[in-house]
């Protein structure tokens, strides 16, 4: 809540907290899958309960952590967890290897340019699995989310102006000893990593 506060008070120069749509806090189940096939499908997929019915989907796409990673979302899946791995597999086509489930808490502050009408969304995110709860990754992720202007801008724009917002918020976490380091650490690899340290972890294939 103190960046949030920061953002109001214009600590950050020519961003303030999106109008009417400054805070959200999102608190899930997540079972993911590594996708390892088609080629042209390599990423993952995971699965994430809705409040009304079904799930929701996310798929991306991405061989290794990069910047840019492709993403769709298909809400009102209507599997339950013990055939997700069936779903992707026959339904999709999808060679998959599944990965343990987590929970996830998720903080999010939307960060609105006044020059360009870029929002950013940054998330204060901590994962912990289900099956070990003291095996947690916590980030601070910061995503473009949409544009709401009438001027007509570019790319690079959009590009220098996420660069800037990222130094300042870099500086802000590291001056409060909560963060120093820049990656793209993504939840898969951060999942492969516990599993080749901990193959006795339970997955979806085993439940």
């Amino acid at each position: 809540m103190n960046l949030l506060k920061a953002l109001r008070d214009g600590e950050m120069e020519g961003c303030r907290p999106e109008y009417r749509d400054e805070f959200q806090i999102n608190h899930t189940e997540n079972h993911l899958f590594d996708v390892t096939g088609p080629d042209e499908e390599i990423g993952y997929a995971s699965f994430s309960p809705t409040v009304t019915a079904g799930h929701v989907l996310k798929r991306k796409w991405y061989a290794k952590d990069a910047f840019a990673r492709r993403e769709e979302l298909t809400p009102g899946i209507d599997v339950r967890p013990d055939g997700f791995e069936a779903y992707l597999r026959d339904e999709l086509g999808l060679e998959v290897a599944p990965l343990p489930a987590f929970e996830r808490v998720r903080y999010d502050i939307q960060c609105e340019s006044m020059r360009t009408g870029h929002i950013f969304g940054i998330f204060f995110d901590r994962c912990s699995l289900l099956a070990a709860p003291d095996i947690v990754l916590s980030q601070c992720e910061l995503e473009y989310l949409r544009s709401r202007s009438v001027l007509d801008t570019t790319h690079d724009d959009l590009l220098a102006e996420m660069e800037r917002i990222t130094r300042w918020l870099g500086d802000y976490l590291a001056a409060r000893g909560l963060a120093t380091e820049r990656t793209y650490y993504s939840k898969r690899t951060f999942l492969r990593d516990v599993v080749a340290r901990r193959p006795d972890l339970p997955t979806a294939r085993r439940r």
